[in-house]
């Protein structure tokens, strides 16, 4: 049998070679940086939708008892997109998003990067004043949101304010009467593969999030190559004599169980679904037990979340009540996922786990593992997804290393960022003349896959959400009985960290839990509170550097 290696190397080389579906060739951007794209892909969005339309009578989107086919959707965006036009929005504009997932923030992202403006999907989980920073940063000039996310932006100036059909308020236009009399046809705009697509904002070591702006070319180029590892994948599990399974086909049908305003959610499950002509359910936000309905009803075959999802979904006690059969793949990313639940999950449910790891400055693009490589390696990201991607493991001085050696994780590829909205010293600090983005990630390979070890940026990832520790050590210390703070994560079974605060008060001090959480409600979003708050008899320990010595502390937290 010939050596799986080598097969996938051989079948991406065919797949990639002069006249096939996904040809590459070399151009060099920009900034001068020589890279390789695909020959024969479109040259934007707008272009890119219309691969709906190869399965325009099939259904795309189901949202409660509501049901949408490919060429409804299209049309509202078009509609969308036609009414931002009437209201001035040019190519280059942005407008943000900040709602619960709904079938209205899918029309108008559509809508939005259709017509070349720029969208700006926004965390719904933020509390206003972190809404109106971004809006206030990226310039925005338009918001789509819904009850919720608008309360507390009344008076914002500067923005125009659409609510959601799904959310009635009479103070705001609804998104109905917004596109109503609008075409359905889309309008005539040039809009080039490196025209400003979206503006997402992360959280950053720095503690204010950090806008990542991305290309038209940079997101299309990574749904063009999951669709090619696929493919990839197919064909080996073929030639190998065993059942192959398409990551994700026609015949798929995915949940949306994430945010829209996550890459998982906007990329890997709704715009990754359009080249492919998948049907998406859409949850507007997690519950375990409704998601084993929805698998039942509507026979889903893709799960992909946070690790944590598919880990409740094994442990719920509704799970042998219904017919779960239908699933292929239960994927993962955003975090890691313990190598003993990738065994258990592979035992109990007739899908295969999956993982897959990128970031927001690479549009979700890195490596990905599947069927029976994950089982096998299931510590691993998996394999670097072909054929456009390079990962390599530098040190401090962009040397690389070899096999083996731990050292930061850097990628390159069109699908990296433009760079960080209005900050060039943050984007000096992650990228190279050369196109390598810096991850902030501690990893290895060993042979082809991808071992994530460490983070080197003092971040959190709770469920998925990238959570900065200084930002929520600044909103402690805004309270006058704080004298030292330190945020930092411990691992956690379900949620993969979750956070905490060691406090030391100042003298007489008379702080208590319950108040310091009063406190930073209206600071912090909800996820930003740390769930373990321990007020400290002495202050808190230091390493030689004068910093707070975290790993003690952990290890503290992790005992208690």
């Amino acid at each position: 049998m010939k050596d799986p290696n080598i097969l996938f190397e051989d079948i991406t080389e065919q797949l990639t070679s002069s006249g096939q579906l996904f040809e590459t060739r070399e151009y060099t951007n920009s900034k001068g940086i020589a890279l390789r794209e695909y020959a024969s892909f479109p040259d934007n969005l707008r272009g890119y939708f219309d691969f709906g339309l190869l399965h325009a009578d099939k259904e795309f989107l189901i949202y409660d008892s509501e049901r949408f086919l490919y060429k409804d959707v299209i049309a509202k965006a078009a509609q969308v997109g036609n009414a931002l036009i009437s209201e001035g929005i040019k190519k280059g504009d942005r407008v943000a998003i900040c709602m619960q997932n709904n079938p209205e923030f899918i029309f108008a992202y559509m809508g939005i990067t259709g017509i070349g403006a720029v969208c700006v999907p926004l965390n719904s989980w933020w509390v206003p004043d972190e809404v109106i920073y971004a809006l206030e940063h990226s310039e925005a000039k338009l918001l789509f949101g819904d009850q919720k996310r608008l309360q507390g932006l009344e008076n914002l100036k500067d923005v125009k304010k659409i609510i959601t059909s799904y959310t009635p308020d009479e103070n705001f236009i609804s998104f109905s009467d917004f596109i109503k009399d609008h075409s359905s046809e889309w309008p005539d705009i040039e809009v080039s593969r490196d025209d400003h697509a979206t503006i997402y904002y992360t959280s950053g070591s720095t503690g204010k999030p950090k806008g990542v702006l991305s290309s038209q070319r940079g997101l299309i180029s990574s749904f063009f190559s999951w669709a090619c590892m696929s493919m990839i994948l197919s064909e080996r599990e073929n030639r190998l004599g065993k059942d192959a399974t398409p990551l994700a086909s026609s015949e798929s049908c995915i949940l949306l169980c994430v945010p829209l305003f996550h890459a998982t959610g906007s990329h890997v499950a709704f715009l990754m679904s359009i080249l492919v002509g998948r049907k998406i359910v859409m949850m507007k936000k997690w519950d375990a037990g409704e998601a084993i309905k929805l698998i039942h009803d509507e026979k889903i075959t893709d799960v992909t979340g946070v690790p944590t999802q598919t880990w409740e979904l094994l442990n719920h006690p509704d799970k042998d009540n219904y017919d779960l059969s239908s699933l292929k793949t239960l994927g993962g990313g955003g975090g890691p996922r313990p190598a003993e639940h990738v065994k258990l999950l592979d035992d109990n449910f007739e899908g295969r786990p999956g993982i897959g790891y990128g970031l927001t400055e690479t549009n979700a693009l890195g490596t990905l593992g599947s069927g029976d490589e994950y089982i096998s390696h299931p510590s691993s990201a998996g394999r670097v997804v072909p054929p456009l991607t390079e990962i390599k493991i530098f040190d401090d001085e962009w040397k690389e290393l070899p096999e083996g050696k731990i050292g930061e994780i850097a990628i390159k590829s069109q699908s990296n960022m433009l760079g960080y909205w209005k900050n060039e010293e943050a984007t000096a600090e992650c990228m190279n003349d050369e196109g390598w983005f810096r991850s902030g990630d501690m990893g290895k390979f060993e042979g082809p896959f991808l071992f994530i070890v460490d983070r080197i940026k003092d971040m959190v990832i709770r469920g998925g959400e990238n959570i900065a520790c200084p930002e929520v050590e600044n909103a402690i210390y805004e309270h006058p009985d704080v004298l030292q703070a330190c945020v930092f994560g411990i691992p956690d079974e379900r949620l993969g960290e979750i956070l905490c605060t060691a406090i030391y008060l100042k003298e007489d001090a008379k702080l208590n839990e319950e108040s310091l959480v009063e406190f930073l409600s209206d600071k912090l979003a909800a996820f930003k509170i740390p769930a373990l708050i321990k007020f400290m008899d002495s202050k808190l320990p230091l390493v030689a550097s004068g910093k707070f010595d975290k790993p003690a502390l952990r290890e503290i937290f992790t005992q208690e």
